[in-house]
């Protein structure tokens, strides 16, 4: 707004300053009006000097200013960048808190189920003992869609064929009782 103003006085005051400087002056003027003439230009003069003095204060008024203005700015992103750090490392360490809550969740539904399955097992390897074979069968169809690790595999497998070859001697042994007959 200053500076709207100083230009408004510079302005006029150069063109006068021009306009005195390009105006030729009569030989015969007379020394009356050389002294005003003279006096005139040294008042545009010193005019022109103090708006110039003036621009220069207000150039650097406004520098410091903005300056002033732009170290603010810098500082509130300073801040701000700083703060959303925080957060996002916020944010991360509760989601990483948050997916070793469930990793540890699913270690303890999966050793719940290996404890399920490995009840199954034991339970169809008494009933094997007991010669309840069509039992123990049973028992392992249970255990057929169930995610096993490979120690319970191999006993299932086992078992499994104990039971095939239990059940076809108990076949055959009716097989035969029915022909002595």
């Amino acid at each position: 707004m200053k500076l709207c103003c100083l230009i408004r006085l510079v302005l006029p005051a150069t063109a006068l300053l021009l306009a005195g400087c390009s105006k030729q002056e009569e030989s015969a003027a007379p020394p009356a009006q050389n002294q005003k003439s003279s006096d005139t230009a040294a008042s545009l003069q010193n005019a022109a000097t103090d708006v110039k003095e003036t621009v220069q204060q207000t150039a650097q008024d406004v520098a410091q200013k903005a300056g002033a203005e732009g170290d603010k700015l810098k500082a509130q992103v300073q801040e701000q960048t700083q703060q959303s750090k925080e957060q996002v490392a916020s944010e991360a360490d509760k989601l990483k808190g948050l997916a070793q809550e469930q990793v540890a969740k699913d270690q303890a539904a999966a050793g719940s189920d290996k404890l399920k399955a490995q009840g199954f097992i034991d339970q169809a390897t008494k009933l094997v003992a007991n010669t309840k074979y069509a039992d123990a069968a049973n028992v392992l169809k249970q255990l057929a869609s169930w995610k096993l690790t490979p120690e319970q595999q191999k006993t299932v497998d086992d078992l499994t064929g104990k039971i095939k070859n239990a059940l076809a001697g108990d076949a055959a042994k009716s097989v035969g009782n029915l022909l002595n007959k």
